[in-house]
């Protein structure tokens, strides 16, 4: 039934796709304030699209997200909570060394055993937490997602950095 079509996969690494994909997110990052570097939201552009696939392919993801997360929970697999993808994903972009922009862990619904979410927030520098970007490998399966968190869906807060 699916002979002429793609994988799913290949479809998401479709370069032209991604190029398109960073061509977005870094007008998204520019309009995070005046002040922002252009070459600095595209390095963070690149660096968040780009990874959030690699970072699929390291889990060796089972879509869709929760699916995968009852394989952990199971023993199944070992990394892909939205914590792991978090984490994994603030170190790539901690390595960047920004001067015009700002990392955050965002949670939503913390301390829940089955709401809870976590999620890379980005911010141009010294702008509040709620003025930023969800960067989001886990929602999509390592299609990054992004919105500003005041219109996301999930109810952000910022988790302060000794508890990251």
């Amino acid at each position: 039934m699916s002979g002429c079509t793609a994988p799913r996969s290949a479809l998401l690494r479709e370069p032209s796709r991604i190029e398109s994909r960073i061509d977005a997110l870094q007008g998204s990052l520019r309009g995070l304030g005046k002040a922002t570097d252009p070459e600095e939201a595209r390095r963070v552009a690149q660096t968040a699209v780009a990874d959030s696939l690699k970072l699929a392919e390291d889990y060796r993801v089972a879509t869709p997200a929760l699916w995968h997360n009852l394989l952990i929970r199971t023993g199944m697999k070992d990394r892909g909570l939205c914590y792991h993808w978090t984490e994994d994903l603030m170190k790539r972009l901690q390595a960047l060394n920004l001067k015009t922009y700002q990392l955050h862990w965002g949670v939503a619904y913390k301390g829940s055993d089955l709401r809870e979410h976590n999620s890379v927030v980005i911010t141009a520098l010294s702008q509040p937490f709620d003025a930023g970007l969800v960067l989001d490998p886990w929602r999509n399966s390592g299609d990054l997602y992004w919105a500003a968190v005041r219109k996301d869906e999930y109810p952000w807060e910022p988790l302060p950095p000794d508890q990251w």
